[in-house]
């Protein structure tokens, strides 16, 4: 049988046999190198790659594997390794790998494949000598960086303890140098972090950002992550790094681990402090100006997202689109306040749409600000006049259908989604709630709630509106069973509201109390809620 080498085969198997270097006229030819290699080995080879082509690849693996072991051959190496991995064999690139590092020992790519298949075969404790080895390796003008990455390579192992350990004692005498203590530091900190020893990161932490050399830049990213946590006393680091911020990236995610902890002042003034030392970085006005309007400072509001439209129009993309419509729309908001609804709406439909999804943001950003103000006739009309067949704008206009208390065109249109999508579990939801808060045709809202458990299962909305319509049937401790986990699984005031109720029914008023307060907390202003109140008018 006569076989067909393809180049690369032909390439792979007389690497290293002879190199002869390219000559241009009137250059001398370079002498040539011979290899170790013989004709049985490149044969083995040969062999090796055509069992591969022809579907054989662990027969391939192993004589190229032995023809390595014979030759010393890294790049043969690193085939077998390759192999190996390319057949999910991890037992044979770990050998494949040990074999390489074992025959040469100084060979950086070696130990860093034996290194990363020990940790994706979950053998961590194994791995200290080539962690070690993988930093002592990288040039002493790149031996933060190679410590930087440490963590990178364990981020998913099962067991962080013993990793933390190990990342720990191969970076010990880099702690003691003060070229390379800072992102030492740094880095055990990272792994006690994803061990969630958050108290050991923290002194890390501290440790990395007190050397006498300019403390490494993952350190006060670290110290944020805590904050982020609940580490409260890494605020001081926090707030230590900002004062050598020489870009706008730490200030900000500074800004948004402030929001994220709900403390909307601070954040407002940190970002107003990001404008004033960055002016010209468009995303900081307009977290500011959204900050600023969520606290009722219309008039800075305005400034601070104008500026941000005037900075973004200048260089159009996806995410600036995405900002300037968030913009225009919290603009749009404070119109309406001041009862300019129609010049709100007009300054959101003038928003420039060059793609369908554009186009879509704009009429969702139009249709939020009528929701907002209770314009649902006006909404209505709106999604009526776009709808068309997207049965997710049919499923919104039959939210509104349903606040006009327009109840057969509600479920006309809920109808219309379930018979194009079966599978559309919010109508199924939608239409047996609403029949079960109207209290008719139970068993039937029951059996549309109940499907649409079935393809939404745990759905903590959908369990809240089984435990309603179990209420309405009269099932009433199954109801605040259902009730009860729905709310553990989503505090929510309108879930709130549902379970206040069925306690007061229970004449467990103390306990209805408890939850309507917490959905107060939640949301003061929840429709249902307020109207649950008023119904029971308890003493709040």
């Amino acid at each position: 049988m006569k076989f067909l080498l393809a180049p690369a085969v032909l390439s792979l198997a007389f690497t290293g046999a002879t190199s002869i270097a390219q000559t241009s006229p009137g250059t001398p030819e370079a002498p040539v190198a011979n290899s170790g290699m013989n004709g049985e080995m490149l044969y083995e080879i040969l062999v090796g790659e055509l069992n591969i082509q022809q579907g054989q690849p662990l027969v391939g693996f192993a004589l190229l594997l032995d023809a390595a072991r014979k030759s010393n051959d890294a790049p043969l190496f690193a085939r077998a390794v390759e192999i190996a991995l390319k057949e999910r064999s991890g037992d044979g690139a770990l050998m494949a790998a040990r074999s390489w590092s074992q025959a040469l020992p100084q060979d950086r790519l070696a130990n860093l494949n034996l290194l990363q298949i020990l940790i994706a075969l979950n053998k961590t404790s194994e791995t200290l000598d080539p962690l070690k080895k993988e930093i002592a390796f990288s040039p002493a003008s790149e031996r933060n960086a190679a410590i930087r990455v440490v963590p990178r390579y364990y981020a998913r192992v099962t067991d962080s303890k013993v990793a933390a350990e190990i990342v720990q004692k191969a970076l010990d005498s880099y702690t003691t140098n003060a070229e390379t203590a800072s992102a030492a530091w740094s880095a055990i900190g990272r792994m006690q972090m994803l061990n969630a020893n958050l108290s050991g990161a923290l002194q890390s932490v501290q440790k990395s950002m007190a050397t006498n050399v300019r403390a490494d830049i993952s350190a006060p990213f670290l110290a944020l992550e805590l904050l982020g946590r609940g580490v409260k006393d890494a605020e001081t680091l926090v707030t230590q790094a900002l004062t050598n911020q020489d870009k706008p990236d730490y200030p900000m995610a500074y800004v948004r681990v402030l929001i994220e902890g709900k403390r909307f002042e601070l954040a407002a003034e940190q970002a107003l402090s990001v404008t004033q030392r960055f002016p010209t970085h468009a995303e900081a006005w307009l977290l500011l100006g959204s900050l600023q309007f969520e606290q009722g400072q219309d008039k800075q509001a305005d400034a601070s997202l104008q500026t941000y439209i005037g900075m973004a129009s200048k260089a159009p993309s996806e995410n600036t689109q995405r900002g300037i419509i968030q913009a225009q729309s919290r603009r749009a908001s404070i119109l309406a306040k001041q009862g300019k609804l129609k010049e709100a709406r007009l300054l959101i439909t003038q928003l420039p749409a060059k793609t369908e999804e554009d186009m879509r943001s704009r009429l969702m950003a139009e249709l939020q600000l009528l929701r907002d103000y209770r314009q649902w006739q006006a909404a209505f009309d709106l999604l009526a006049q776009h709808a068309g067949d997207d049965l997710d704008l049919l499923y919104e206009q039959a939210m509104m259908a349903e606040k006009l208390n327009r109840v057969e065109e509600m479920e006309k249109l809920l109808r219309t989604v379930i018979s194009k999508d079966s599978s559309h579990f919010n109508a199924y939801n939608a239409l047996g709630f609403s029949l079960a808060d109207r209290n008719v045709r139970l068993k039937e809202a029951k059996e549309l709630i109940v499907k649409a458990l079935t393809l939404a299962p745990g759905d903590p909305f959908i369990t809240d509106s089984l435990g309603w319509v179990e209420f309405r049937l009269g099932n009433t401790n199954q109801a605040l069973a259902l009730l009860e986990k729905a709310f553990k699984d989503r505090a929510d005031a309108e879930i709130a509201a549902h379970l206040g109720e069925v306690l007061w029914q229970l004449k467990r008023e103390s306990d209805a109390i408890a939850i309507w307060r917490q959905g107060l907390e939640i949301s003061p202003t929840n429709e249902t809620l307020q109207q649950t109140l008023q119904r029971f008018k308890p003493s709040l």
